[in-house]
């Protein structure tokens, strides 16, 4: 009976503790009132910070993304060359290069940038 209470009770402090009071504007002084819009204007520019700050971070996440995967492309291209140059040149099949060419193709295909088609219905 008594830790329903104590849950209930500390349930409520939680929603009553993250609730903020909103400002209300003063009444008739100009000086309170200038005071009153310039903390609007810092809320709202820390809330738009806040946004900028989450845009720019989803673009750097991005650019990482599309480096990684031009970096594990050109792994691949590299490979696939050695891969054909040795073929055509010496007229030999290197399985080893071709195991690590099938892991290079693997890693690009399972990557961020690799573009994957929709099931056709």
């Amino acid at each position: 009976m008594r830790k329903p209470i104590i849950f209930s009770f500390l349930a409520c402090a939680v929603v009553l503790q993250a609730q903020t009071p909103t400002p209300q504007p003063p009444n008739a002084d100009p000086i309170a009132l200038a005071s009153f819009e310039m903390e609007l204007f810092r809320r709202a520019a820390r809330e738009n910070n806040v946004a900028v700050t989450r845009q720019a971070t989803a673009a750097r996440e991005a650019q990482i993304a599309r480096t990684r995967f031009c970096a594990k492309a050109n792994h691949f291209v590299k490979l696939w060359m050695d891969f054909t140059n040795r073929l055509n040149d010496e007229q030999i099949f290197d399985a080893k290069l071709a195991k690590k060419l099938a892991k290079a193709f693997h890693e690009l295909e399972t990557s961020d940038g690799w573009p994957v088609r929709e099931a056709v219905k």
